[in-house]
């Protein structure tokens, strides 16, 4: 072998070793980090809401009838006592041919009737008059003497009969009548009465906005039927349906922030109550969700969620506890190990496994209560290359 041949492949065996050597030798690991600092921590429960009308009066009728039409539109505002709607007697329906038939024999039986009662009126007076004049043969017969006083009694008991029998006779005249009446009424037409001579007037209990009406147009309603719903616009809250697990936690009064509800603007909201009774929802996967119905009032100036209406949704936070002046740990960089929270640290170069004790959580931050240096730095989202001691550097974004 010549001398230059031997030069290179000693250069290619050194450069194969160099590159083995570097290939094993430890490489700092690209992480991003974060500065532990002190500052304030709030744990709060987040979910959808609804802005409601506090007081809604929901208008129904009193009585059944023909509900003549609402001359009012959703939105419209109406003032205490003012009638928002009639309500007229229905009419009559029509006679299927079984009933019609009915109702006609009904009415030849009353006219039958009515010309017995006339019959008997005739018999009474016939009888009445004979009585009459039967009382005045019998007092002159008395005041000679011809027939005892007994005997002029009783014709004057017969007399005070008949007239009694006259005046049943009329009555049951009246009575036929009535029921002929009563008899031809049934087979009035469906228009066969004025039935806009009666009208009941509903109005309104209180001024407010109709937020609803169930049906604009004419129909007829049993009584208790809705009709509207009237509120006042400018009296909402917002009612949140929590678990049940959440809402135990949260105290009356504590304060909330709405977002979501079509601005920028962040509103002032405090809890003013917290229903006792919970009720079962399914979820959108199907699960059975006990929640509770938690009450907000908003407290930021008027003016500005004005434009917020009766069923409108917004998104509600909640604050359950807070901390100030605590050492905050970016919840990135938490994990578990060996069943305890635990973050790495950077001392030199090189990563620290810290086990950490935390107290209050939120989506971004944890609080962490033992020793731990402020300024220090932590790992953000370590991977399982990352070891207690491994080699780290920061990286860089451009």
């Amino acid at each position: 072998m010549t001398l230059r041949r031997i030069i290179i492949i000693i250069l290619i065996v050194l450069a194969v070793g160099a590159g083995l050597y570097y290939s094993f030798l430890p490489h700092p690991i690209g992480v991003d980090l974060a500065t532990i600092k002190r500052g304030t921590i709030i744990e709060s429960v987040k979910d959808e809401g609804v802005v409601k009308i506090k007081d809604t009066y929901q208008i129904s009728t009193p009585i059944g009838g023909d509900v003549l039409r609402i001359p009012y539109r959703v939105g419209d505002f109406v003032e205490q006592g003012k009638i928002v709607a009639s309500i007229t007697p229905q009419k009559s329906s029509f006679l299927d041919q079984r009933t019609l038939l009915e109702a006609q024999a009904a009415v030849k039986t009353s006219e039958a009737a009515l010309i017995a009662a006339n019959t008997n009126i005739k018999a009474a007076q016939s009888e009445l008059e004979f009585l009459q004049n039967e009382m005045i043969r019998s007092e002159k017969l008395l005041e000679r003497g011809l027939i005892t006083k007994q005997a002029a009694e009783q014709t004057r008991l017969q007399l005070d009969r008949a007239n009694t029998n006259l005046l049943n006779a009329k009555s049951n005249l009246k009575l036929r009548q009535r029921q002929l009446e009563q008899a031809q009424v049934r087979l009035f037409n469906p228009n066969g009465s004025d039935y806009n001579m009666t009208k009941y007037n509903i109005k309104t209990p209180v001024s407010g906005q109709i937020l609803e009406i169930a049906n604009e147009s004419t129909r007829s309603l049993p009584a208790g039927a809705h009709l509207l719903t009237i509120g006042n616009p400018h009296n909402l809250e917002v009612v949140v349906e929590l678990l049940s697990t959440d809402a135990i936690r949260i105290d009356k009064g504590a304060s909330a922030s709405i977002t979501g509800w079509g601005k920028d603007k962040i509103l002032d909201a405090r809890v003013i109550n917290i229903e006792p009774i919970g009720f079962t929802k399914i979820s959108a996967l199907g699960i059975e969700e006990q929640r509770v119905n938690v009450h907000l009032e908003i407290l930021s100036d008027a003016k500005i969620w004005s434009g917020l209406g009766h069923l409108y949704r917004v998104f509600v936070s909640i604050e359950v506890q807070r901390a100030e002046n605590v050492l905050l740990i970016p919840s990135a960089a938490l994990f578990r190990s060996n069943n305890e929270w635990s973050v790495f640290s950077i001392e030199g170069d090189k990563a620290k496994l810290h086990q950490l004790k935390l107290g209050i959580q939120n989506a971004s931050f944890a609080e962490a209560l033992n020793d731990i240096n402020e300024g220090g730095r932590v790992v953000l989202h370590p991977n399982d290359k990352i070891v207690d001691g491994a080699l780290i550097e920061e990286r860089v974004v451009e």
